[in-house]
């Protein structure tokens, strides 16, 4: 039998051209639904986890095949390329926080840091109807953080990217503190998915210093076609076009918000030869680092 197509959507080209290259996305329900829609079919995000907060009304929720029927207040989490779909009331009120994978990983290595916490590799969904166990005040800490969040990236203030970043990561745990010991927990998820979210954390901890495919073929000890594949069906993008892209987002992270030279970003980025991650940069992004750079602070 063949398998439906899931596409993957990424929020930076499909819906909001200004957050191309942000690790940290933020809407609210309403303003995403006119665009997608509030039935929205299934698909996947597969370089990004998503938080889906809904302040009242009915929601039909389905991650994984696994699908969740809640009325009232309830939020979401969906890892990197895990498909989902969701029903929402025309004009049931929320926000959606949509984040990069290495800002993902960052923060999970951050908990790992104190605790073996790999959680957030894992979907699950909060209700609070039907949450009796957890401290009340956890729930009104939850919409708090994002009454804050909605405020800080409504703004332009000192360290407003910083203050986004802290807020977002309070909101994963405060969601991780309500989940409690069950949640999240191993539902039906397919075997392809889970090797491509290792793939995503290789790639993630070794891009500056790994940059052959075979080296993730061999820590996932598969073959290069299988990864090729893996990597296509999920993405579209080959492994390649996937670690020069990760390469590519760093390289214009230290482009835009250090003061580096194109030397120490090259070396930065592990290339010994500066001239040649300038012939790579140019060849990827059809500008030159200089280029970047200028353009990117003419526009701020």
């Amino acid at each position: 039998m063949k398998k439906e197509w899931i596409p993957n959507i990424t929020i930076g080209q499909d819906y909001d051209v200004a957050y191309k290259d942000a690790t940290i996305h933020f809407d609210v329900l309403g303003k995403m639904a006119d665009f997608f829609g509030r039935d929205m079919p299934m698909h996947l995000h597969a370089e990004y986890c998503q938080i889906h907060l809904i302040l009242s009304g009915k929601t039909l929720f389905n991650i994984e095949q696994n699908v969740y029927e809640t009325e009232g207040c309830a939020a979401f989490y969906t890892p990197p390329a895990t498909p989902h779909a969701f029903l929402t009331e025309p004009t049931a009120p929320g926000y959606v926080i949509t984040i990069h994978n290495t800002h993902l990983q960052r923060i999970m290595a951050e908990l790992n840091a104190y605790s073996n916490h790999n959680s957030l590799l894992m979907p699950f969904h909060l209700d609070r109807n039907k949450d009796t166990n957890s401290n009340p005040l956890h729930w009104e800490q939850l919409l708090n953080l994002f009454k804050m969040l909605k405020l800080e990236w409504n703004q332009s203030a000192l360290f407003q990217q910083e203050g986004i970043e802290s807020i977002v990561k309070l909101i994963l745990i405060s969601m991780l503190r309500l989940a409690g010991a069950e949640q999240p927990r191993k539902q039906h998820n397919q075997s392809e998915i889970l090797c491509f979210r290792e793939f995503s954390s290789l790639l993630e901890r070794h891009f500056l210093t790994e940059k052959q495919i075979q080296f993730y073929c061999n820590s996932l000890n598969i073959n290069e076609s299988r990864l090729n594949y893996l990597c296509n069906k999920i993405t579209k993008l080959s492994p390649k076009k996937l670690i020069n892209g990760r390469i590519l987002l760093e390289a214009k992270r230290l482009l835009s918000h250090t003061n580096k030279n194109l030397t120490e970003i090259a070396y930065t980025l592990g290339y010994l030869d500066p001239s040649y991650f300038s012939r790579f940069f140019l060849k990827n992004t059809g500008m030159s680092p200089s280029d970047f750079r200028k353009h990117y602070r003419k526009s701020e």
